[in-house]
């Protein structure tokens, strides 16, 4: 079945023995994987023993982006209100950015940055307008995609169009595992060691695990805000920047 033709959501095939990792499993990846990298920005550089310790840090959390594309996009095919899941981005797009703008820059305002939801509500947006209109025609696919895209980089988000565009990737070849790694490899050729996030992603089971109900899907969301303001905080207390 072509996915592209189809306007039904795919169904998954029946799971292989290695595929052992639920979505939750996959957050809490993306979770720790993060937090190493941004522990490593906020306070192993400005330490003694910054190296190797420092590259070490950014090496490990390049495997978390690509694992938040992909629980979007699985996200976006299992949600049952889409309005909704672009809502609650926004508002985390919004409560995100003073954080991430003192994380980054220890400022309240930093006009050239924008935080990684920013990103991730792009991506869902584009999705979503290409779901739609691949049901008239499958060439007005490329134009929700190539606006998002525009935006994303014009806004300044984190990952800014690459960003929006593996998202793209692993709607478009959500069924198709090796096409979706070589263009997501593809995509991600500057941050090559982001592609260690396929291994996991590869393991996936197609279940959602322990992370059920709304305090667990929400406090998923505000990590994201809290640990920036928390490496912030501790970044100033120790380093005074």
């Amino acid at each position: 079945m072509n996915l592209f033709l189809s306007n039904q959501t795919p169904k998954k095939s029946a799971g292989k023995p290695y595929q052992i990792f639920s979505s939750s499993v996959l957050k809490m990846i993306a979770v720790v994987t993060m937090f190493i990298d941004h522990f490593g920005y906020a306070l192993v550089y400005w330490s003694d023993s910054r190296i190797p310790y420092y590259q070490l840090c950014r090496d490990i959390g390049r495997i978390a982006f690509p694992i938040y594309c992909f629980l979007l996009v699985e996200g976006f095919f299992h949600t049952k209100s889409r309005p909704r899941y672009a809502r609650n981005l926004l508002l985390f797009c919004i409560l995100s950015e003073i954080p991430f703008n003192l994380f980054l820059g220890a400022r309240l305002r930093l006009p050239g940055n924008q935080n990684v939801f920013f990103t991730l509500l792009l991506g869902l947006l584009a999705i979503w307008a290409m779901e739609e209109l691949r049901k008239k025609h499958l060439l007005l696919m490329v134009l929700p995609a190539a606006a998002c895209m525009a935006a994303a980089y014009l806004l300044h988000t984190d990952y800014d169009f690459k960003g929006v565009l593996l998202i793209v990737i692993f709607y478009l070849f959500r069924d198709y595992p090796l096409p979706r790694f070589i263009c997501g490899a593809l995509c991600l050729y500057w941050e090559w060691k982001a592609i260690f996030a396929w291994i996991p992603i590869t393991m996936y089971n197609n279940e959602r695990g322990w992370m059920k109900g709304p305090v667990l899907k929400y406090l998923f969301y505000v990590f994201y805000p809290a640990h920036l303001l928390l490496l912030a905080w501790l970044r100033l207390r120790f380093f005074n920047i």
